[in-house]
């Protein structure tokens, strides 16, 4: 199972709604007033990252403004020190391109779990 841990966090927001399901460790962007989708466009700002697994029209726990998280929902081969963006699927993924907006850094990675800095 998935987990996301909060090693140094900052703020957690839970209030709105989100549009469609998510899952824990996907990226959140804001679509309406208090309505928050999964962000799979990394040309778009993010939220923040969820808690946990929520079904649409649920009011989703959101982590946001900055900490430090370790997870192993993420996508690709990510090394320490990469800087992070949102992969098509919304989990956190490296090779940020032109255009493309920065919402981690990696801290480390260990048998599978990521440790990284979240900046939105």
């Amino acid at each position: 199972m998935s987990f996301i841990n909060p090693c140094h966090r900052s703020l957690a927001y839970g209030d709105g709604h989100i549009q469609g399901d998510g899952q824990l460790g996907q990226m959140v962007r804001v679509v309406g007033n208090d309505l928050f989708a999964v962000n799979t466009d990394p040309t778009k700002r993010s939220f923040g990252i969820l808690i946990k697994d929520y079904a649409g029209g649920e009011m989703p726990g959101i982590y946001c403004d900055g900490g430090v998280y370790e997870t192993d929902a993420f996508e690709g081969t990510i090394a320490a020190g990469d800087d992070l963006k949102v992969s098509a699927n919304g989990r956190l993924t490296n090779g940020i391109a032109a255009g493309e907006r920065l919402v981690a850094q990696a801290i480390s990675v260990q048998s599978g779990v990521l440790k990284f800095r979240l900046f939105v």
